[in-house]
Parts: C-alpha cells; sequence; structure tokens
C-alpha cells in the first residue's frame, strides 16, 4: 500500500472493505466522494490473481484512475469506444492469453484492472464473450460497479445501461461484486441489490457467512469550506472576480470550475486566461472534446501545466487528483442538472481528496431563479430540485454542514448519523464555512413581513388587470420604477387590448416597497422557497417565458390588513440581506491604504483559504468577506443562449460599477485592480488554438 499507492494509513472503513474483498464477498460501500473508493478495490486487485473488472460512468474517471496506476507500475487497460483499433485488438489479445492461462509464469503482463463503462457490458458480445473466457480460466477475480447508483431510477444520476448490469451476476454467478457509491439512501439501496441480483445487505462489523456486506463512513468532510458568494450581474465582471480569487488565494494550486454548457466551459476557459495575462492556465473538458485531448488535459493538468480545468458535468465523477485545492461553480444551474444538492455535493466533492483544506465556491444571484426555472419547468421533480438548491444559496445563516445534513436526511432518508464524526455531532455547527465565520457587520437578518405583503398585494393588482410579471419585473414595479405602471394584454379576452395601467401605491400597498434591488431579489426567491409565490410558464417557439403568481400561502398573508400586518399579526415572514461592513476608518486602515473590514479579515484569517494545518494546532475560523452594490444593472451572461423575455425588466436607478470585491487575502493595489478591469473589457469572444511547445501549453480548445 505503501509502495504503490503512496498511503501509510487506511482511511473510514477502506480497512473492512478491503479484507471483505480478500475474503471474496459481495459488497455495498458507501463512502462520501474523496473518502478513497478506488483504494478499496484497487489494493486487493494487486493481491488476487487475475484481473479486476471496473464498470465506470465516465471516461474522465477511467482515465484518471489509469494515468494513477500506470505511474505507479500496476498493468491498468481502458476499453471505451474511443479506444483505438490497435490498442483493442492488444487489450483484447491480452485478456484472451490470461484467460487460457498462455501467459502463466509472465504474471508481470497480466492485465490487473480493467475499466469500461456499462455500455460495453451492455451493447458488446464480443466482450462478455471475453469475459466468459476469463471467467472459465478463473482469471477474473473481481466485479466493480463504481457510482453504482445510476442503477436505480430512485437515485440522483440514473443511466438506463446500468440497469442492464443484471446479467453480470446472471452469467457470472460466482465472480464476486462490490457496488460503490457515495449517497446511497436506502430505498436506492434496495433497488441496487434487486438489479445487480444481490443478497440482502449485512453489517460489515459482524458480517455472518451469507449476504452482500454492507460498508458506511460518514458523510461529512470536514477539510471542505463551503462559501456562497455574490455572483455578478456582468459576465465580464464575473470573470475578474473569479481571475482575482483564484490568484489571491490559490495561485499556484490545482482547481475546477464547473459550467453550465460546453460553450461556457470554453468562454470561461479562455477569458480567465486572458484576464489573467496567461498567468493562469486553463483547459476544457466537455463531451465534445476528443478522447485523445481529454488525456492529454489529464496528463497537463496532474503535472501543473494546466492550473485550471473548466469543465461541464461530464468532468466529475470518481475524478482522483488529490491535490485540488479549489471548486468553483460558475453557476449554479449546473447543480440543478444533477439533481440539485446532490449533485453539488458531489462536484464539490472533487476538492480536498488528500484531506487537505479545500475551498469550494458557488457563485449565486437570485436572478438567476428565472432562468433556472425555464431550464427545469420540464422535469418532473424541476421546481422541487430548484428550490432545494435555492434555499441552499439563499441561507445565510444556518451552517452549510447543518443544511447538507437535513437535505439528505429528508429527501433521501439518510440518517443523521451519515454526518456525525468522532469530532463532532450532526447538528454542531462545523466553524468554518461562510456561514459560520460571516462577520455580522456583512448581513442583516430581517423581519421581512410588511415588504411581503406588500409585494403579494401589488402582484395581484397586477393580475387583477391582466398583467404578468417576471421576477425582475415585480422587483422594478414593486420598488416604483418605470414610472410606476405596467402593461396588460398578450392573453386571453384581452389578448388584443394592450394598454399602460398606473398602480396607485397607497391605495394597493400602503406604499412602495423600500428595499434595494438586489434585496428586493432575494426576498422574492425567499417568497418562492416558501411558497409564497410560484413560477408560472409561457412557452413560446423559441423560448420559455417564467412569470411569478401568488402561491398556495398568499393568502395567509394577503388575509390581514396592513395595520394588522404591522402591529405583528399573521405569519411572519425572514431574510437575509448582504451588507457593506462597517465603514469607520481606523488608524491601522490609513496606514496601510486598507479598509477595516478587509483587516479583520486579515487578522482572523490563516495564511490562505488552503493552508495545511499542524494537528496540535486549534482550527482557526476563517472568515469571507461579502461586498455587494445594493443596485446592479442585469449584464450579458454566458447563459445567453436561454433567452428570457422579460418586457417589464427596468433598471433606471441601478448603477453599473458595482464593487463586488472579496478576498481572504489583502487586496491587490489600486494599479493592479484596475489594470484587470481593463483587462476584462478586451476580452476575446474567442482565442486561438495553442500550438506552441511551450512547457505551459494549454490544451487545444475545440468548439460545439
Amino acid at each position: 500500500m505503501k509502495k504503490v499507492f503512496n498511503i501509510g494509513d487506511f482511511r473510514l472503513c477502506q480497512e473492512g472493505v478491503c479484507n471483505a474483498n480478500m475474503d471474496g464477498r459481495d459488497i455495498v460501500c458507501v463512502m462520501p466522494t474523496g473518502g478513497g473508493k478506488s483504494l478499496t478495490y484497487q489494493l486487493p486487485a494487486l493481491l488476487t490473481p487475475g484481473c479486476t473488472l471496473v464498470i465506470s460512468p465516465l471516461i474522465s474517471l477511467m482515465t484518471d484512475q489509469i494515468l494513477h496506476l500506470r505511474e505507479s507500475g500496476v498493468e491498468a487497460v481502458m476499453l471505451t469506444g474511443g479506444t483505438p483499433r490497435p490498442l483493442l485488438n492488444e487489450i483484447q489479445q491480452r485478456l484472451t492469453s490470461m484467460a487460457s492461462s498462455r501467459a502463466h509464469g509472465h504474471q508481470g503482463r497480466d492485465i490487473k484492472l480493467c475499466y469500461v463503462t456499462p455500455e460495453k457490458i451492455a451493447k458488446s458480445k464480443t466482450f462478455m464473450s471475453l469475459l466468459r473466457k476469463l471467467v472459465e480460466g478463473g482469471k477474473l477475480a473481481r466485479i466493480v460497479i463504481d457510482e453504482a447508483h445510476c442503477a436505480s431510477q430512485m437515485g440522483h444520476d440514473f443511466r438506463p445501461d446500468y440497469k442492464k448490469l443484471s446479467i453480470l451476476r446472471q452469467f457470472f454467478p460466482h465472480v464476486p461484486i462490490l457496488a460503490l457509491s457515495a449517497t446511497c439512501p436506502p430505498r436506492v439501496l434496495q433497488d441496487i441489490l434487486k438489479i445487480l441480483k444481490m443478497k440482502p445487505v449485512i453489517d460489515g462489523k459482524a458480517a455472518p457467512p451469507d449476504g452482500t456486506v454492507y460498508f458506511s463512513a460518514p458523510l461529512y468532510r470536514k477539510n471542505l469550506h463551503y462559501i456562497v458568494l455574490p455572483k455578478p450581474s456582468s459576465a465580464k465582471e464575473l470573470i475578474v472576480t473569479m481571475s482575482d480569487y483564484i490568484m489571491q488565494n490559490h495561485r499556484n494550486d490545482s482547481g475546477i470550475i464547473y459550467c453550465l454548457t460546453r460553450k461556457d466551459a470554453e468562454s470561461v476557459a479562455e477569458s480567465i486566461q486572458a484576464v489573467s495575462n496567461d498567468r493562469i492556465k486553463t483547459g476544457v473538458y466537455h463531451a465534445n472534446v476528443e478522447d485523445e485531448q481529454k488525456e492529454r488535459l489529464h496528463m497537463q493538468w496532474r503535472e501543473g501545466k494546466v492550473q485550471v480545468v473548466c469543465a461541464t458535468i461530464a468532468f466529475g465523477l470518481g475524478i482522483d487528483k488529490g491535490n485540488v485545492r479549489f471548486v468553483l461553480h460558475h453557476t449554479v444551474l449546473l447543480a440543478i442538472s444533477q439533481k440539485s444538492l446532490d449533485g453539488y455535493y458531489q462536484e464539490s466533492g472533487r476538492a480536498g481528496r488528500d484531506g487537505q483544506d479545500a475551498d469550494c465556491v458557488l457563485y449565486y444571484r437570485p436572478q438567476d431563479a428565472t432562468r433556472q426555472a425555464s431550464i427545469t419547468c420540464s422535469d418532473q421533480d424541476g421546481m422541487v430540485k430548484l428550490h432545494d438548491i435555492l434555499r441552499f444559496a439563499q441561507d445565510m445563516q444556518e451552517c452549510r454542514k447543518i443544511l447538507f445534513a437535513r437535505y439528505f436526511s429528508e429527501s433521501s432518508d439518510l440518517s443523521m448519523a451519515s454526518w456525525t464524526t468522532n469530532e463532532s455531532d450532526a447538528m454542531d455547527r462545523c466553524g468554518h464555512c461562510d456561514n459560520c465565520t460571516r462577520l455580522p457587520a456583512n448581513v442583516e437578518h430581517k423581519d421581512a413581513t410588511v415588504e411581503t405583503w406588500q409585494i403579494l398585494k401589488i402582484l395581484e393588482a397586477v393580475e387583477g388587470s391582466g398583467g404578468r410579471l417576471t421576477i425582475s419585473g415585480l422587483s422594478d414595479l414593486a420598488r416604483g420604477l418605470g414610472g410606476g405602471s405596467f402593461e396588460t394584454g398578450g392573453g386571453g379576452k384581452r389578448r388584443n387590448a394592450k394598454e399602460k395601467i398606473q398602480i396607485d401605491y397607497d391605495s394597493v400597498a400602503g406604499g412602495k416597497v423600500r428595499l434595494s434591488k438586489d434585496d428586493m431579489e432575494s426576498l422574492i426567491v425567499q417568497m418562492l422557497v416558501l411558497r409564497y409565490l410560484e413560477e408560472v410558464f409561457s412557452s413560446t417557439a423559441y423560448t420559455v417565458n417564467v412569470y411569478v403568481a401568488p402561491g398556495n400561502q398568499a393568502l395567509r398573508l394577503t388575509r390581514f390588513a396592513r395595520e394588522d400586518i404591522v402591529n405583528g399579526g399573521g405569519p411572519r415572514i425572514q431574510c437575509s440581506f448582504r451588507r457593506h461592513g462597517r465603514k469607520v476608518k481606523s488608524k491601522k486602515a490609513a496606514i496601510n491604504g486598507q479598509s477595516p473590514d478587509m483587516l479583520d479579515l486579515q487578522d482572523s484569517t490563516a495564511a490562505g483559504p488552503s493552508r495545511i494545518r499542524k494537528p496540535a494546532q486549534p482550527r482557526k475560523k476563517r472568515v469571507y468577506e461579502d461586498v455587494s452594490d445594493p443596485d446592479e444593472i442585469d449584464g450579458e451572461d454566458f447563459t445567453s443562449q436561454i433567452k428570457m423575455v422579460d418586457a417589464e425588466e427596468s433598471d433606471d436607478d441601478d448603477d453599473d460599477d458595482a464593487d463586488w470585491a472579496y478576498s481572504l487575502r489583502p487586496p491587490q493595489p489600486t494599479k493592479k485592480r484596475r489594470k484587470s478591469e481593463r483587462q476584462a473589457k478586451g476580452i476575446p469572444a474567442r482565442l486561438n488554438t495553442r500550438t506552441s511547445g511551450d512547457e505551459y501549453e494549454v490544451i487545444s480548445l475545440s468548439s460545439d
């Protein structure tokens, strides 16, 4: 273990799983992303005669693990649809030789691990015939099914070809099976056992001779630091924000930026590299990148020639690079495509697999809820998933660990014990996420019941006159923008009767809502997740428009008069709003030219977000600065291909020069900051493909 994998000690339940492997048992192992699942079958594979078959859903996973194994001198191969014919023939010949024992006496040439996709099992009769020969020759040691939850439609990443893996037990009843997953609630577990034709589970700590041995480990990983940061409305400013974050906090660290689409991944990679003056070397990974390029990117990333991989979800499951110090989510939309918080937790778990501190940053702005809703509306549980992650992103008070624990407990029936460790209980605050370390001056927890009542009354008046409003339109109208008028028409009997109607704020709602644009949109999203508002969809030939309407909880509030609400009547609505830190300058700040907030940040923060702390030293709390301008205009976005019609949107009083500065380290000098801003304006639409022989050559970028 030390010689090949450079691992001195087992973690979590690794030792028990390895022993059960060596005993030839059927096993289900549930271990969090980054917990070390691969060791549980790779180590026994080296100690057992024959070949271990590993079924994995993604080429990126297989490529990454094979690179690790080959560097350690382990014979590992991969068979996919993209495997070149000469290499495919060579691998099949070697496996055939093993099956017929012609390679006996040359064990160094035996293939110890063979990685394939589930499609290979489901669709290749030739490969199944080869497996039969290996079984008959006593050379198929074990079948490993990674990401086994993909077999269940009740899981969060169902793959139809995974269901066809039932033929493995049918054709090879005596070959032991190891099913691995990061999250496996009870109903998914039972589905996996049924599909794979495995016997009922028995506890791995005292396993009788018969049954499937079950191992599980706590889901909580204390080395991951979760942060939700305000997302600038301008795509260019977001690029500058991410670039500054990487340069200030992870200058020489490896990381991943997850993006929604292939075009997003390419645009972000090009722009990050341009804004940083090539100081941040980027690569692109998505489904349309050729397999050869993907493997080349893996090598460059692992060697440090590429610092940041900008990727879609195609780059994810099982990536085994241990020293990933940060994972950034360019947009919360990605998590929605991966089934809400389940996918987000798994994607962010690519960070810190070596057990050292790492940052998981999610960029979020409430107005994204409109675009998210337009994408998820066709999904059966789309809005539930959307509201789950919006609830997580909106919360600026509860510990992120506890939010995850409650979510998995409610949505997946996972026991709260999954979040309990030797050091802390599931409901103990982690002490190091953004909500645990946030400066009190940077957030305001407010009773927003009156404002909620006003918004609902204004929306009722609009609907009563035949109008419809988007989130942004409702925000603007409630604040009195656009002259306080709205447009009717476009549906029903009033289709041809478009007209503008002036709203009487005093009679309808007792006045305008006195909130900034950011605060208003945060409150509206909060009303959505609390079901005081609901989304209404209108489909056209080109897009899906998302409007808001009173939800099923609205009447609980609107049945009261304004005076009753002001005097504390009715249900109370709480909402958290981001705030600037205190403005009073200190002598120390004047000397160093830094704001008091930034000085407080430095004083309470270790030397960087991913500093490796000595075990003997107590964990220091890390404080994250939250700074946002209350009014910023709605700029371009990398998800512009999702066209949203928003006729009511008006930003007449919003400022384009929003200050989105935040950092865990001292701010850059003013000159450098201005330089970055100038560079942002010159972000190219598409960089030329790099082909130089430079040591830091960047992987070629493909286009859709």
